[in-house]
């Protein structure tokens, strides 16, 4: 009588190791940061309110064909204060001018303290697309392309982007849009604040 419940309990155990698990639901991924649950012009209208945000001109637009480019701009140090411009800056502000720390923040960038060819200032362009993927339902593509200039006279190779600015962007429509805001990672900072 006692070796009952014993038989039982592996009578058990061997039919549910055989049964088959029973299949899982697949989950839906999670949507990119850069879809938003949005009609085409409310995004488009979003994106252009985002850019005057950090302060950055466009100079084309092309609602069309969802194509904004903006303006080439400098980043440069003056005062010790970041400075974005749009035009090459005076010689002597680039002299005193070192980004080194910025393009840490925005670029895989990584310059040696013992290297005296250091960043003095960048230039910096964006491109980018607002593609309708149904009616109510937008993707935001963000091409930032990051070029150093050295204190030696020539422009270094371009940086990939760390993604940063893109994020504050790409957070300044969704709260346009009324939604969440894209996670900034570990350092969040007001984008706004770098270029007053």
């Amino acid at each position: 009588m006692k070796k009952t419940p014993y038989l039982i309990l592996l009578i058990l155990i061997f039919i549910l190791s055989c049964a088959k698990a029973p299949k899982k639901f697949t989950q839906i991924p999670p949507k990119p940061n850069n879809v938003f649950n949005a009609s085409f012009s409310q995004t488009w209208s979003a994106t252009l309110a985002g850019l005057e945000w950090i302060k950055w001109s466009p100079a084309f637009t092309d609602k069309k064909e969802g194509n904004i480019r903006l303006r080439e701009a400098y980043v440069y140090r003056k005062s010790g204060n970041l400075i974005r411009a749009y035009h090459w800056p005076p010689i002597e502000e680039a002299r005193k001018s070192g980004i080194d720390d910025y393009l840490e923040k925005v670029a895989y960038y990584d310059n040696s303290i013992f290297d005296p060819n250091k960043a003095v200032f960048s230039q910096e362009n964006i491109e980018i697309k607002v593609i309708s993927l149904s009616k109510l339902e937008t993707k935001v593509e963000i091409n930032y392309k990051i070029k150093p200039y050295l204190s030696s006279g020539k422009f270094g190779n371009q940086v990939r982007s760390k993604g940063y600015i893109e994020s504050l962007l790409l957070q300044k429509i969704r709260e346009k849009l009324k939604g969440q805001p894209v996670s900034l990672g570990d350092n969040p900072q007001v984008y706004g604040e770098i270029f007053n």
